[in-house]
């Protein structure tokens, strides 16, 4: 069993963070899409800045709230493009992805500062890849499905899956030299 320690610390850690955090999440949703009847702030925030984005490369588009939906329209040129929905804002991926850089935390300090960074990343990444979907879904609709499902999530966990790897191999496996000499 003494092997499996180390195996069993992360597989716990995942857990948690990931249940607490998912479940956090639930409850938010819920507050506001069945209590309230409303889109999340947070949803609603991410459509507005990758309008903002598609705004600052001069193709006019605009986010907006309509009564009771628990989404926003997207409109490039007045014409509606799409809905940005709970599920575009990314933020159960990013919950994920804490998850697994939390469960294999080495210390606080290099943890937090490597979180906050690539979930900037992500983050920014995401509102590129809305701007830009609704940029296809507007001027190219004939693409919109190869878009949507498969070169954008393509993009998306690829990047996911890089910085997963740049944690694992700069931040876990290489430790400093002293901390192996403490075990020897």
């Amino acid at each position: 069993m003494k092997e499996y320690k180390s195996i069993l610390i992360v597989l716990v850690k995942f857990f948690c963070v990931y249940l607490v955090l998912i479940g956090l999440y639930y409850l938010y949703l819920n507050f506001y899409q069945n209590k309230l009847q409303t889109c999340d702030p947070y949803t609603e925030i991410v459509a507005k800045q990758s309008a903002t984005l598609l705004n600052f490369v001069s193709v006019n588009s605009m986010a907006i709230h309509i009564n009771h939906n628990n989404f926003m329209f997207f409109a490039i040129d007045s014409k509606i493009s799409s809905i940005v929905n709970e599920g575009c804002n990314a933020l159960s991926v990013i919950i994920l992805y804490i998850a697994f850089i939390i469960a294999f935390a080495n210390t606080w300090r290099n943890t937090t500062i490597f979180l906050l960074s690539s979930v900037l990343i992500i983050y920014i990444t995401n509102l590129i890849r809305i701007a830009f979907l609704n940029y296809i879904f507007h001027t190219f609709p004939s693409y919109s499905n190869l878009a949507h499902d498969y070169i954008f999530p393509v993009i998306i966990y690829g990047i996911i899956i890089f910085l997963w790897m740049v944690w694992i191999k700069f931040f876990v496996l290489n430790k400093p030299a002293y901390v192996n000499d403490k075990n020897n």
